[in-house]
């Protein structure tokens, strides 16, 4: 019989047998084992992966003049149409065929497909798509793949499936069958090929939608812009209401900013003011291309809520309530918002001045 071991010594060393017994993180005890972009994409539903790839194809540059969901009942064989100009079907568009199967599309996947989109020509939906794209997370067979490389192949295997069961499509009548090969032999099949699911994934790594999705943190912020000697047009009511503050403090001597940017004490306060405001400005640049929806507008309202009691509170003079304002702000507790790991103390400083700028704070009161 083996020596039994001391119960404190299966911990001494770990063991080296396989992944299962490697040393445990605080991302493992927080996270769980992290999917793969692809595993995920895997367990989308369907509607999901149209949703998916109407997002993805929304970002390619040169930039579509418009991209819509068409999947449904009556799409007439169009997932996620992409129109080159704003005539729609009358101009050039692209089409985008998404399908999210258990296994890579075999050539009859295609063929289906392939006879709903020259029936939906024939029929007068659409013209013919300038490019079409298979968009299936298992990709293509090698007997499809052989065939969307080979245009010539991908028709003379789509008429042979024609003549030798007819119909591909429900309700297919031999007209119709007669009308879809004879378009078949006369479109140019070099339209029809697939999209490679990494070539999609790295389209979107660094955009919202895949930080969205994927995670894996935000991008490096840049860092602000440098402020401007003058004040922008942008900037007049927040800095309005900080004149209220100085001239409140100061007396006649300031009463316009010009005065306050000149004044031997205030012009160093509004100086930092501005730096902040820049400095939140930039954080919204920033999170337009980082970040889904409204994100920053969300950021921004937290600090609202958080200062907003405070800002209502009784203070003695506008220069105390906005000393308490800002100092409020830097001590909130804001932890579920995305925007949160890159946001400074200064960025929110400066949506203090920003919410000031559209009058939601005040700092003097009227007399």
């Amino acid at each position: 019989m083996a020596e039994a071991r001391p119960a404190a010594e299966e911990h001494d060393v770990a063991p080296t047998d396989g992944p299962r017994h490697r040393v445990m993180t605080v991302s493992d005890v927080l996270a769980g084992r992290r999917l793969t972009p692809r595993q995920i994409i895997l367990t989308y539903e369907p509607n999901q992966w149209e949703e998916f790839i109407e997002e993805w194809v929304a970002t390619l540059t040169p930039k579509y003049a418009k991209v819509e969901r068409m999947g449904g009942a009556n799409d007439h064989g169009v997932d996620v149409a992409a129109f080159v100009t704003s005539r729609g079907y009358k101009g050039e568009w692209d089409c985008y065929q998404c399908k999210h199967y258990s296994k890579p599309l075999a050539p009859r996947d295609a063929y289906i497909e392939i006879a709903k989109i020259l029936k939906g020509v024939i029929d007068g939906h659409y013209t013919l798509p300038r490019k079409y794209r298979f968009v299936a997370p298992r990709g293509c067979s090698t007997p499809l793949s052989n065939k969307l490389n080979h245009p010539d192949l991908l028709r003379s295997g789509f008429i042979a499936q024609l003549d030798q069961r007819g119909a591909l499509l429900p309700g297919q009548d031999a007209a119709m069958t007669a009308e879809i090969r004879a378009s078949a032999e006369t479109t140019d099949f070099s339209i029809f090929n697939a999209e490679d699911l990494k070539e999609v994934l790295s389209n979107l790594v660094g955009t919202p939608i895949y930080i969205r999705e994927f995670g894996g943190g935000l991008p490096p912020r840049p860092a602000a812009p440098p402020l401007p000697a003058e004040p922008h047009p942008s900037e007049n009511r927040y800095l309005e209401q900080l004149v209220d503050v100085h001239r409140e403090k100061y007396g006649d001597a300031i009463s316009s900013t010009a005065d306050a940017l000149q004044h031997p004490e205030a012009s160093s306060h509004i100086r930092r003011q501005r730096v902040a405001f820049y400095s939140a400005e930039a954080l919204r640049t920033f999170s337009r291309d980082s970040v889904p929806g409204e994100t920053f507008d969300s950021l921004q309202n937290e600090v609202y809520e958080g200062v907003i009691e405070v800002h209502d509170g009784n203070h003695k003079s506008g220069y105390d309530r906005l000393g308490a304002v800002l100092q409020a702000s830097m001590g909130l507790e804001i932890t579920s918002n995305a925007l949160i790991t890159v946001a400074t103390t200064m960025d929110r400083k400066g949506m203090c001045h920003q919410l000031a700028n559209d009058d939601k704070l005040r700092w003097c009161r009227p007399t």
